[in-house]
């Protein structure tokens, strides 16, 4: 189901059009179909206390720095605190204190941002570092005859017709991001990202709808159906991350990236693979609201994945490279390569077959008295040697396709063809611990 042909239910925006519009369709409850807690779940932040908040925060945003400027949120925090007399929507002032950060960052921000109120790009992420860029752009390609002038004048001998093409590259079938929880996995992941064009976001802060809407704003932008690999600690915490990134995706597609296709893949840290590597564990907090029915699921407290990255962090870079599998053909750029050569080889000789060498000479033999003199002359004999060759036709471009295996198993918690009830279904059995039996559908 898409929304760029779905029509407004009930007076609602996009997302709860969504929402409603497939409640009525299987004859459930709003519960059924909320993947996370209904205060942060963009689909149920469609209501009147929710357009509230989002009116009032957009509101704060404009008026303290503008109709366009940026502002993180921290910053707006202390931008209306200063002030000692903003009333928030329920009447009360708004103060520099903890409870009114987290309704300003937890509930009005993301409203305001939901419900359109504000450009998810005004308000940046000052929370989490910089994603690293491994992604390869998309390169049209096109063949050319170069005849060697450039800036610097070469040697005469240099004037030779040479046949050269962009579009060579090797550009996988997916996207790549690998989302992980902690910074210090940047030793480990980061070799693996430079080596299979993957961008690497690692959070330094809390998860932010921020990072979300980059990474599908990106994808979008790039064209490739986007995998998302996870590698996260072993606690109910990590267990939702993967959930929350599917939601929020799945929710950007269906307001601004109607053409998004996405998997997301929980690789680590598993139950199972804690338990096979005998990795070390410590009690869940006291505060941990999940703990019993983590323990009921799983049988075991948490374990973070600096543990693994720190105790075996070549176990931990053979995980996430297994991961990769389904989606990444291994072959690509030495065919590549040898296509390009290929291609070179067919050229050269379409140039000697069809290039009069004879006048190649004689406009060499002229230039080298007039390149001996003065360097303005370089454009006038560029013109001579392109006109030279101006009619050769080039042998056609093929550059090989990435192969991927369709029966290959990948375990995604959502998949590229899931329908939106079939994605939220799945979201809601991984955070209700329905998949523990068979280790949350992670790679091994």
């Amino acid at each position: 189901m898409t929304t760029s042909k779905l029509k407004q239910v009930h007076g609602f925006g996009v997302l709860r059009s969504v929402l409603e519009s497939v409640r009525t369709q299987i004859g459930c409850s709003l519960r059924d179909l909320t993947v996370l807690s209904p205060s942060v779940d963009p689909y149920r932040l469609d209501t009147t206390g929710g357009h509230c908040d989002g009116a009032w925060a957009a509101e704060q945003i404009d008026r303290l720095i503008g109709p366009t400027r940026q502002i993180h949120l921290r910053g707006l925090h202390y931008a209306i605190s200063v002030s000692g007399d903003v009333v928030k929507p329920d009447g009360t002032l708004f103060l520099n204190d903890h409870d009114n950060w987290e309704w300003l960052s937890g509930r009005a921000a993301k409203a305001a941002r939901w419900l359109g109120y504000v450009p998810f790009e005004r308000i940046t992420d000052n929370r989490n570092a910089e994603p690293i860029v491994h992604r390869k752009e998309i390169v049209t390609p096109a063949a050319f005859v170069s005849c060697g002038l450039s800036v610097q004048i070469p040697s005469i001998g240099n004037l030779e017709p040479f046949p050269y093409a962009t579009g060579f590259d090797a550009r996988q079938t997916f996207q790549f991001v690998i989302f992980g929880e902690k910074a210090s996995l940047e030793d480990v992941v980061s070799p693996i990202a430079a080596r299979r064009c993957a961008d690497v976001y690692l959070q330094t802060g809390e998860m932010s709808d921020t990072y979300i809407y980059r990474i599908a704003k990106d994808a979008h932008a790039d064209g490739r159906p986007l995998v998302v690999f996870t590698v996260t600690d072993c606690d109910p915490s990590g267990h939702q991350m993967s959930v929350s990134i599917a939601r929020k995706l799945q929710a950007f597609r269906d307001l601004f990236f109607p053409n998004l296709k996405f998997e997301v893949v929980p690789v680590a840290l598993t139950v199972e693979q804690v338990r096979e590597l005998g990795l070390p564990s410590t009690p869940l907090k006291e505060t941990e609201k999940r703990a019993d029915r983590w323990r009921e699921a799983f049988g075991v407290e948490q374990t973070e994945i600096d543990a693994l990255a720190t105790l075996q962090p070549d176990v931990l870079s053979e995980i996430i490279e297994r991961a990769f599998d389904p989606y990444y053909d291994r072959t690509l750029e030495s065919r590549v390569r040898r296509a390009q050569e290929d291609w070179h080889a067919r050229a050269m000789q379409a140039l000697n077959d069809q290039v009069d060498y004879e006048r190649i000479e004689a406009i060499r033999r002229a230039a080298a008295k007039r390149l001996a003199k003065v360097r303005d002359t370089i454009a006038d004999i560029n013109r001579q040697l392109e006109t030279a060759v101006g009619d050769v036709s080039l042998p056609p471009i093929r550059v090989p396709k990435p192969s991927i295996d369709p029966d290959a198993e990948t375990h995604a918690l959502v998949s590229f063809d899931d329908d939106w009830l079939t994605a939220t279904r799945a979201m809601k059995d991984r955070k209700s611990y329905i998949q523990a039996s068979d280790d949350d559908g992670a790679a091994p």
